[in-house]
């Protein structure tokens, strides 16, 4: 399904201008986007301000009109909704981002949240999880999902269980707990792409880390970094 987004939107066009919230719901499956329209329906905050059924739609639609938030169903046919979700906050950093999946491995909600999702919802929860999760992502605060959280806070407070970040690691760490992709830590440093790829390997394996978002976690819980 393409997007719906009124013809007349302009590039620079806000989401709304009465002061709702306006979501835009991408998920490849028609009977998922209908379920998604109706819950939001039911709150006078909220409208829906267009659906996708894939990141290229998605992209396609950020250009013409900026939601406040994307519920970003994680797997669909072409773009997938994480890459579309690490485009997305790259090229239109106020748009939030709530990955709603039926999928609950750790690995996935790792990888939603260093695309830069704000949010991480599973697809049986029930509608008032999916809308407090959009206000407190609009608020400025996380959202995951409460089953995934315990999971998660136990990772984060394991030691790391290796030998310790060597000073060169402690720095790019730190780079990328401030937001910097690899591309900038090779410019700050003036280091190869190749080998702030490797160092990041490197620091992934030394803490026991699924991905970058992870590590500065572990980084900055364990006070290897500020």
């Amino acid at each position: 399904m393409s997007t719906s987004a009124p013809a007349s939107a302009s590039p620079d066009a806000t989401a709304t201008d009465d002061g709702r919230l306006g979501l835009l719901i991408a998920d490849d499956h028609d009977i998922v986007r209908e379920g998604l329209r109706r819950v939001i329906d039911l709150h006078p905050d909220m409208v829906v301000l267009g659906e996708a059924a894939s990141g290229e739609e998605v992209l396609a639609f950020a250009r013409r009109r900026r939601p406040d938030v994307v519920v970003m169903d994680a797997r669909m046919p072409g773009m997938g909704g994480l890459q579309a979700t690490r485009a997305l906050v790259q090229r239109h950093p106020p748009v939030r981002v709530i990955v709603f999946t039926a999928h609950s491995e750790q690995e996935l909600l790792w990888e939603a949240l260093d695309a830069g999702a704000d949010g991480f919802v599973l697809k049986n929860s029930d509608g008032d999880t999916l809308v407090g999760a959009i206000r407190r992502v609009v608020a400025g605060d996380p959202f995951v999902d409460p089953r995934l959280a315990p999971d998660m806070l136990r990772q984060l407070a394991q030691p790391p269980r290796t030998k310790a970040l060597s000073p060169r690691e402690r720095q790019i760490l730190q780079l990328l707990a401030d937001g910097a992709s690899n591309r900038d830590v090779s410019e700050e440093l003036g280091l190869s792409l190749e080998t702030v790829k490797t160092n990041v390997k490197h620091i992934l394996a030394k803490l026991d880390a699924e991905h970058r978002t992870h590590a500065v976690a572990i980084g900055l819980r364990h006070s290897l970094i500020s």
